[in-house]
């Protein structure tokens, strides 16, 4: 009898994509990824792709690197990991790349940060010769990445939806980030939310860096019974 032909072994190339990428995403990290994405073109045109890396976070949620305040001096340092915490390496590199200063930024120091999100600082613009004031409605906004060192200048918010908030109404603006909608389907996808407390009402700006304009939500308040109501 004629000796029965030995199967082949299966190696990771002869496999097709969608499994591939299930083995992938049960790599314990982010490096052993990396790792994978240097070994061959095809396995690297896989792992960068945006539907597979929204696979791999919501699986491996990012490990903590430190706390930073979104108003901290950049003249202090942030709070970071420290050994024996796994991720003390990783945040010494991270935090020693980074400049959470922005001073990127075309005239930095007039440039007053606001909020910290998904490693994101989102900074106000102040006019030459005047203060900050958190009473102003905002019509120069930057998110940064302090890593990369690369920022994104906001268009303002349209004249016809700023009316909606009067300065003489003003009581406080603040603006802040937002996770993305969950139609926004870009990994690299951010919101900014403006709250404006006038006298009478509550203004919200939104911004959708999909959309890349600026939509208005206002609601009246009824102080004296705890309830709001929305108007547009």
């Amino acid at each position: 009898m004629a000796p029965t032909p030995q199967a082949q072994p299966t190696t990771l190339l002869a496999l097709a994509d969608e499994l591939l990428e299930e083995i992938f995403l049960r790599l314990p990290a982010a490096a052993d990824l990396a790792r994978a994405a240097m070994a061959r073109v095809s396995f690297r045109r896989l792992i960068t792709g945006h539907r597979f890396l929204r696979r791999f976070r919501a699986g491996h949620p990012p490990p903590l690197l430190g706390v930073v305040s979104p108003h901290y001096k950049s003249d202090l340092p942030p709070c970071l990991a420290q050994p024996p915490h796994p991720s003390a390496a990783a945040a010494a590199s991270t935090f020693q790349a980074a400049d959470f200063s922005c001073s990127f930024l075309a005239s930095p120091k007039r440039w007053h940060r606001r909020d910290l999100r998904d490693g994101r600082l989102l900074l106000s613009g102040v006019p030459g010769g005047s203060r900050f004031d958190c009473r102003v409605l905002v019509r120069e906004l930057a998110v940064c990445d302090p890593l990369s060192r690369r920022y994104i200048l906001l268009p303002a918010i349209p004249n016809d939806l700023a009316a909606l908030a009067q300065p003489h109404d003003m009581v406080y603006f603040e603006p802040f980030l937002a996770p993305p909608a969950i139609e926004d389907k870009e990994d690299l996808s951010f919101r900014v939310i403006c709250l404006a407390q006038c006298a009478t009402k509550l203004v919200l700006f939104i911004f959708s860096s999909a959309a890349g304009q600026w939509r208005a939500a206002t609601f009246v308040s009824s102080w004296w019974n705890g309830r709001c109501h929305r108007m547009a």
